[in-house]
C-alpha cells in the first residue's frame, strides 16, 4: 500500500511571515497540533507544533523563527512500511507528504489506525518514540 492511499489530504499550512498569534489562533480554531510552514508554491520550509509554540512563546516572532527545519518528509508514492520506519527512526508523530517537493498531504497515527492490519507498525512507532 502506498502513502497516498492513506494520507490525509485536508491539510492546512502557514506562511513564513505569519505571526505567533495567528499560528496560535489557527491551531486552536482548527484543533490541530502541527502545521507545516510553506512558501507560495507549497514547498515545505519547516514545521511548527503546539509544543514549539509553548516553548518559544513570543508575540513578536514569525513562523520562520518558530519552525523546526529541515523537515523530514515522504513522497506520496512510497510504501507505508517505509513511512512507518521513518516515523519510528526519527521519533516523530506526523510526516508531511510531498509530490515533486510540494506538500500534498499529512501522514499521522490516525491514518495508520484506520487500517487495522497496520497495528504492528503503529506499535513499533509508538515504542520507538516513547522508549528510546
Amino acid at each position: 500500500m502506498l502513502v497516498k492511499e492513506i494520507m490525509s489530504t485536508s491539510i492546512l499550512c502557514c506562511r513564513p511571515d505569519d505571526d505567533f498569534a495567528t499560528l496560535q489562533n489557527t491551531m486552536k480554531a482548527e484543533d490541530i497540533g502541527i502545521i507545516p510552514v510553506c512558501d507560495v508554491q507549497k514547498h515545505v520550509l519547516g514545521i511548527i507544533t503546539d509544543r514549539d509554540l509553548l516553548l518559544r512563546q513570543s508575540d513578536g516572532k514569525k513562523a520562520v523563527q518558530l519552525m523546526t527545519s529541515p523537515v523530514v518528509t515522504i513522497d506520496s508514492n512510497e510504501d507505508i512500511h517505509k513511512a512507518a520506519l521513518i516515523l519510528s527512526k526519527n521519533k516523530i508523530r506526523c510526516l508531511p507528504v510531498v509530490e515533486s517537493g510540494k506538500l500534498v498531504g499529512m501522514l499521522t497515527f490516525k491514518e495508520f489506525a484506520k487500517k487495522k492490519y497496520l497495528s504492528a507498525e503503529i506499535g513499533h512507532i509508538i515504542y520507538n518514540i516513547y522508549n528510546n
